[in-house]
């Protein structure tokens, strides 16, 4: 069994502040008060110019015959655009596929369609967007955001099927001969994969993790035997020949 976790080296953070497009994007996001929409716009960056589908496809074609589960703390659609299918995927920071009341209703929830994106992204580069772009709540009429933890009233709610379905499969690994593969995994939101994944190699003498990472790769005492840590950033390493 593999469990597999993507973290932020794959949001090409330097990469995007090295693109006109994306800065100034981002200062009128920000002037806008839209900072659920900064992953669209570095989604539409990295869609075109950047590595990490790439590196991610690389990744896909290993491991899509294998029993795997995959968590990322990425909220940019590299992974759908990489080929992993959903019902293999936890995002509990959020995605570009969901959108919701700002003020937290919990009926809120909607879908975001390809289509809509597309004209958030555009409105973005163009400096049109407006109050309503993202629509408004049916409930309360407030306006709508992406469904991610830049909001303040965050719904998790956007998520919990895939977390269960996460769980369950979780359940499974008991016992079992698991290959734990923590990707580009910083400390922005250590609960979410770093921590746990330390500790399912721990409690699991069957369990074997791999961490990669250009500075944070160093393994816990407990787990020296039981890993291997890698001093490289983690889109480098998948886009290496020799690795898959």
């Amino acid at each position: 069994m593999l469990l597999i976790g993507i973290g932020e080296e794959f949001e090409e953070r330097s990469f995007l502040k090295a693109q006109p497009e994306y800065e100034k994007g981002a200062e009128y996001l920000e002037q806008m008060e839209r900072l659920d929409l900064l992953p669209l716009l570095a989604d539409g960056i990295i869609r075109g110019k950047g590595r990490a589908v790439t590196a991610l496809q690389r990744l896909y074609q290993v491991v899509s015959d294998k029993n795997y589960f995959l968590i990322s703390t990425c909220q940019t659609d590299i992974l759908e655009q990489a080929g992993f299918p959903a019902s293999r995927v936890v995002t509990p920071c959020g995605t570009l596929g969901k959108k919701q009341c700002i003020c937290g209703c919990e009926q809120s929830l909607a879908e975001v369609g390809e289509i809509e994106r597309a004209e958030l992204y555009h409105a973005i580069l163009d400096r049109k967007l407006e109050s309503d772009s993202s629509g408004t709540c049916p409930h309360c009429h407030s306006g709508m955001a992406l469904n991610n933890i830049y909001l303040e009233k965050y719904l998790e709610g956007g998520y919990q099927e895939d977390w269960i379905r996460y769980t369950k499969w979780l359940q499974g690994t008991l016992n079992r001969r698991v290959c734990i593969l923590e990707l580009g995994v910083n400390l922005d939101y250590p609960s979410v994969i770093r921590f746990p994944f330390e500790k399912m190699g721990y409690y699991n003498q069957k369990a074997f993790l791999i961490r990669v990472n250009e500075r944070l790769y160093h393994l816990t005492k407990e787990l020296h035997e039981r890993g291997a840590s890698i001093a490289k950033n983690a889109i480098d390493w998948l886009l290496m020949e020799d690795i898959l």
